[in-house]
């Protein structure tokens, strides 16, 4: 259980500063020039990604340690702040803010990075339209032309209307770019209902009591 609560607090402690850096950038929040709206959206997309995938480890180590908590008939279950409490010596205090501080930054990551990269649309290549206006469509659109010779089309738009380059716009590879997101949405959903499966499963008479 100890190395479950130091996954816990070790990722979900890392992730806050990066997700409020890395949200200056998608946002466009810092003291520069604005940059193209394709690269805004790159950095969203990679924003995303890291969101995601930090929110599937934490609801696994959730998961995986209530159930383990239940299973012991733990009085307090959610995972101790190493940073903060021993595991014979809990602060159910600490514990409950990290878990909401955690819970709150991811959905408001989740919000910020999403939202951006809804706003993608795919381009072929080298070219300074759109396939679509629409961000399904867009895509459809690619998955039907298919790609012999990549890179066939980016993420947003690449191409400026003198054809000179926009750099900073990723690529869209097809059945990669947004499966990726796929992938990590399906372990967060998993995770998700194994929380939920343990947290309401009844726990057997002879399961071991709490050690003092």
């Amino acid at each position: 259980m100890l190395a479950l609560a130091r996954v816990w607090t070790w990722v979900g402690t890392a992730f806050i500063p990066l997700a409020i850096t890395w949200a200056l950038f998608v946002q466009n929040a810092l003291p520069v020039a604005p940059p193209a709206q394709g690269v805004l959206i790159s950095r969203g997309y990679w924003g995303l990604v890291i969101t995601l995938l930090t929110a599937a480890v934490l609801v696994w180590a959730l998961g995986l340690y209530v159930g383990q908590a239940r299973t012991r008939r733990d009085v307090l279950l959610i995972p101790p702040n190493t940073n903060f409490e021993e595991m014979d010596a809990r602060s159910p205090l600490v514990s409950l803010a990290t878990a909401v501080t955690f819970c709150a930054f991811i959905i408001a990551a989740l919000a910020i990075f999403g939202s951006r990269y809804a706003t993608s649309e795919i381009y072929d290549w080298n070219a300074p339209v759109p396939l679509s206006n629409d961000f399904w469509v867009s895509r459809t659109i690619a998955h039907q032309h298919g790609c012999v010779s990549p890179p066939c089309f980016a993420i947003s738009q690449r191409m400026n209307a003198d054809h000179t380059p926009i750099f900073g716009v990723h690529e869209y590879v097809l059945y990669v770019t947004d499966g990726i997101l796929f992938l990590l949405l399906l372990g967060l959903a998993t995770g998700v209902i194994y929380l939920a499966m343990v947290s309401f499963r009844s726990v057997p008479s002879s399961a071991a009591e709490p050690e003092h």
